[in-house]
């Protein structure tokens, strides 16, 4: 037996080669204060400072401390700087593309229908974000003003809301459809 559900996800045509996704780094530090390489990294380390994993290992061989990869999987990766048999830093990147990051929102069977209706969507389709968030607020607006029980729709909302803020930050389109989920129990 199996349910559906409405999926909202980013519309995303081609996938990124690694070698171009940007990362952005999470300084941790123990002895920060004691070496300026450290300071620089820890400055290079900020939110608005993103480079490829190539960029950021040549930052790596500038810092006089053995750097040791602690683990790595296809979006995050942690680094360890050691002096001796102290770690004096740790580095962790996260990639920062939109493939790499799990922004999705499904909708329950039974509120498809409403929630398709209410932001004026055919059953699947892709639309561009701004369209999308025009809608949302509209309806985030409407629904405030009703009573208590839309609760679960504005949550819904603002999910969604947060998908296409993420989707228009990258230029992609947000694509939604109708899934058929099959239990396997």
């Amino acid at each position: 037996m199996g349910y559906r559900v409405l999926k909202f996800e980013p519309d995303i045509k081609s996938t990124t080669p690694i070698e171009n996704i940007l990362w952005i780094g999470q300084f941790e530090h123990m002895q920060v204060e004691n070496n300026p390489k450290l300071k620089n990294l820890k400055e290079l380390c900020s939110p608005d400072n993103r480079f490829t994993l190539y960029q950021w290992k040549q930052y790596f061989e500038d810092i006089p401390y053995k750097v040791i990869t602690n683990f790595e999987h296809d979006f995050v990766m942690e680094f360890l700087f050691e002096n001796d048999d102290f770690i004096v830093a740790c580095v962790q990147l996260f990639a920062c593309d939109v493939e790499t990051s799990y922004y999705s929102l499904e909708i329950p069977q039974d509120e498809i229908l409403a929630t398709l209706s209410m932001l004026k969507l055919k059953k699947s389709g892709s639309v561009f974000p701004t369209i999308l968030l025009e809608n949302i607020n509209i309806n985030q607006e409407i629904l405030d003003s009703e009573k208590p029980e839309n609760r679960n729709a504005l949550a819904q909302l603002r999910i969604l809301k947060e998908i296409a803020l993420h989707c228009q930050t990258y230029e992609v389109n947000v694509k939604w459809d109708v899934k058929e989920i099959n239990d396997s129990l």
